[in-house]
């Protein structure tokens, strides 16, 4: 059977984007989690020999906020240094912080210009990717079906593809933790399904990504103890899945008929988040680190508006926790992990995307935030054609995901949906545009 190379591509590209637990973690540091900074080097390479580089609007607000993060970065370094009387916060210097942080985005950058000239050079490319994805899907299949096997097993399954040996009794797949694997299984989930109907495949070839898909999201809700995910099923998923169907007319039939099935599902999922939040509750390390990093985070937005960069991060931050732990309220809370974040920067984060970067830029990420994000989904949500019901979905879940329970710093399959759909959008745009001009000369 000959392959494609840019099947191939596409395969690495994406095998690397959910591979979020590299071993080489522990010699680089966390922007080594992904295999992907391997390849920043090459990919920025592709990008300049391009023949000719293309810039979308979307690409132009990334650029124009990671400038703008500069600036302010630029700017809090002798401000830091006025209010702390030194560079060095925490034992670690602001400059070489800002340094480390501003890393991250750039590397995103270079890996989301590359998907978008993978999409847009030469023909056939949603083809190509589609039978990447199609693959990759099924072998996450597999490799989901056997590592729940092995949960309440000893033996450790596929230790050597992670950063440490040590047991984990949750589903992770191949990132860090299981918090990390929601964004991961939504993309391999709703973008198979959404491309094989927009490219028109066979009868046989749907049936399989429908089972596949199927597959994928109830066993993994079946044994999942994220709570994040569970409460984003419940939220968004279920929601937006039950008015798809009550609108879709064949499946309009079946969701009356199944009604029970499904409110009994929805019981279940609702269950299974009681019980994760009653257990995290009791021993409330958790919710105690997250509500405390959330007030931190307004705290800082409320006394600093526009940010305070990646350098003004590291001081202002633990400052704001300080002041939060005090209040008598948050005190009855166990804060022992949040109360760590005083005393080094290593993961220092409000474990959030959207509160860490609300601290960076304030305001000037607030107006991207909507730009970037925000405006897609109100782009798809325009279209009445049901099968934009598969792009909607996971787009939903990855904002939401943002504003609440994860950082996208090595979540690259965030990216490479962005990217993607980045394309999608302009493909879309032009045939609207082209049906008018033929419209309007008849």
């Amino acid at each position: 059977m000959k392959i494609n190379i840019k099947t191939l591509l596409f395969f690495i590209v994406l095998l690397s984007a959910l591979y979020q637990d590299f071993p080489l973690v522990n010699v680089f540091g966390e922007i080594a989690r992904s295999p992907i900074v391997l390849f920043t080097i090459p990919m920025l390479i592709y990008i300049i020999m391009h023949q000719k580089l293309v810039l979308s609007k979307y690409t132009r607000y990334f650029i124009y906020y990671i400038f703008y993060l500069i600036i302010m970065s630029l700017l809090f370094i002798p401000i830091v240094y006025y209010v702390n009387d030194s560079f060095v916060v925490i034992k670690e210097n602001v400059i070489l912080k800002a340094v480390k942080l501003f890393v991250y985005p750039v590397s995103i950058l270079i890996f989301y210009q590359f998907v978008y000239i993978l999409f847009t050079s030469g023909k056939n490319s949603f083809d190509y990717f589609f039978n990447a994805l199609f693959t990759l899907q099924a072998l996450l299949a597999v490799y989901l079906f056997i590592e729940v096997i092995f949960l309440k097993k000893e033996t450790i399954f596929a230790s050597f593809l992670h950063s440490d040996n040590l047991k984990y009794y949750r589903v992770r797949l191949l990132t860090r933790e299981e918090s990390w694997i929601g964004t991961v299984l939504t993309f391999f989930i709703f973008i198979p399904v959404f491309l094989v109907n927009y490219l028109e495949k066979s009868k046989k070839t749907k049936q399989r990504i429908y089972i596949l898909s199927t597959f994928i999201f109830l066993y993994y809700t079946f044994f999942s103890e994220s709570k994040g995910y569970l409460l984003l099923i419940i939220i968004s998923v279920l929601p937006m899945t039950l008015q798809y169907m009550y609108n879709h007319a064949k499946l309009k039939k079946v969701l009356l008929v199944g009604a029970p099935v499904f409110i009994l599902f929805i019981i279940f999922v609702v269950m299974i988040l009681q019980k994760n939040i009653d257990e995290q509750l009791n021993s409330s390390i958790t919710f105690g680190t997250r509500l405390t990093s959330y007030l931190a985070s307004l705290k800082v937005f409320i006394t600093h508006p526009f940010g305070v960069g990646w350098s003004g991060f590291i001081y202002y931050y633990p400052e704001a926790i300080r002041d939060i732990i005090n209040t008598s309220w948050v005190s009855t809370l166990n804060l022992q992990e949040i109360k760590g974040y005083l005393i080094t920067t290593k993961a220092l984060s409000t474990k959030t995307d959207f509160f860490d970067n609300l601290i960076f830029g304030g305001f000037g990420f607030i107006l991207f935030f909507y730009n970037f994000f925000i405006k897609r989904y109100i782009f798809f949500s325009k279209f009445r054609d049901t099968n934009f019901f598969f792009i909607k979905t996971p787009l939903l879940f990855f904002i939401l995901a943002g504003l609440i329970y994860v950082t996208f710093y090595i979540k690259y399959e965030v990216w490479f949906l962005m990217a993607f759909l980045d394309v999608l959008q302009t493909q879309i745009t032009n045939t609207t545009s082209k049906k008018n001009e033929n419209t309007y000369s008849c």
